[in-house]
């Protein structure tokens, strides 16, 4: 059984590894596994954020074909970006990079906002409208 710290440190060690495995040395494996790496944190992070939601379930989007993709795509966002800046030298290929990570922080934020929302909503009776509590 692992401690709690380093249980919940798990996710970020796998990101950081993927991270320092592209970028430390730019050749075909090492950025492989280094993806690998990234995706498995990304899986993971993303699975204990599921079950760790304070929002309500009638809130949530019900569509759940694409769920993987959709849950992935800040950290495919980031981890393009990672990429296209280790293994392209262009201007215009770090502004892209840059722009691809921005996104990404992006949509995590928002979700993360979403997630763990302090105010809870209910649904009325009469009507479909929410209001606060």
């Amino acid at each position: 059984m692992l401690s709690k710290p380093i249980y919940e440190s798990l996710p970020y060690l796998y990101l950081a590894i993927g991270y320092g495995l592209i970028t430390f040395d730019p050749s075909f494996f090492t950025s492989i596994s280094g993806g690998f790496f990234f995706l498995i944190g990304a899986l993971v992070w993303n699975l204990r954020s599921h079950f760790r939601r304070s929002d309500h379930e009638y809130a949530r989007q019900k569509d759940d074909h694409n769920k993987i993709m959709y849950d992935l795509k800040p950290f495919a966002c980031f981890l393009t970006g990672i990429l296209v800046v280790t293994w392209i030298e262009n201007k215009i290929a770090a502004v892209f990079a840059f722009v691809l990570c921005i996104m990404a922080g992006w949509i995590l934020f928002l979700r993360l906002s979403n997630r763990y929302s302090r105010k809870k909503k209910f649904k009325t009776r009469n009507n479909n409208k929410y209001y606060s509590k």
